[in-house]
């Protein structure tokens, strides 16, 4: 069995998702959102989301990361904070001995839905419907998060009809 942590990074709300691989079938585990205070500092923000995702690693014993990748166009500055979340999960995974890999979101919603530029619902209800979860369980970032992890595994075995 494969089991692969999903990371969808933000500094608000950092969603996460565990996907287990088996024989060819895919089951969301668990799932859940990290949240953040707004009024903390930027580092303590950073430490609270790692501290988080340690906590998920240590409970579940995930074989590796999933991490979505930055990707933006025109706002820089909110895409640093984010790229530092995603720095501080690469060193946790590594102080773990977990391996990890990003993936850009047109790779993510491409290895979902075929698609490389579907909507954020549309990659929600082929999770649903690949994982076998009730319509909406899983939302906004926990879903993102849940579809880094089933684009990882698909990567992995090389298919993307394992569902």
């Amino acid at each position: 069995m494969q089991r692969v942590l999903g990371i969808d990074p933000g500094i608000a709300s950092t969603g996460w998702g565990i996907v287990d691989a088996e024989g060819g079938r895919l089951r969301a585990y668990c799932f859940g959102t990290i949240s953040t205070n707004v009024d903390a500092p930027m580092d303590q923000r950073i430490l609270d989301i790692t501290e988080s995702v340690k906590q998920v690693i240590e409970e579940y014993s995930p074989g590796c990361l999933s991490i979505e990748d930055i990707f933006f166009l025109r706002n820089v500055s909110s895409a640093i904070p984010i790229a530092k979340v995603i720095g501080s999960l690469q060193y946790l995974a590594s102080l773990q001995q977990i391996s990890y890999a990003c993936y850009t979101p047109l790779q993510i919603k491409l290895a979902v839905t075929g698609m490389g530029k579907a909507t954020k619902k549309q990659v929600e209800h082929m999770i649903s419907f690949m994982l076998g979860l009730q319509e909406g369980r899983a939302m906004n970032h926990a879903s993102d998060a849940l579809a880094a992890a089933v684009c990882h595994i698909h990567t992995c075995e090389g298919t993307r009809g394992l569902y």
